[in-house]
């Protein structure tokens, strides 16, 4: 396992559940994601990822690719 680096987001428009299952499903199928949580109330999303299979910019696209906005805030 490499570096592990936490990352958090915030976006607009998740709307139910399935928005939050979406975004976790999306994010999840990239190499070295360790964890993903999404809340739709908050719109935050917080990942793991370990940074020698992945980076924050694929991260990105992911969230991107679900149809949001992501906005890093931690």
């Amino acid at each position: 396992m490499g570096n592990i680096e936490s990352l958090r987001f915030r976006t607009q428009g998740m709307h139910c559940p399935s928005c939050s299952l979406l975004v976790d499903m999306m994010v999840g199928e990239l190499d070295g994601v360790q964890s993903v949580s999404s809340d739709h109330v908050t719109g935050e999303i917080s990942i793991e990822v370990d940074t020698d299979r992945s980076n924050r910019d694929a991260v990105v696209s992911a969230i991107r690719k679900a149809g949001y906005e992501p906005e890093l805030i931690a």
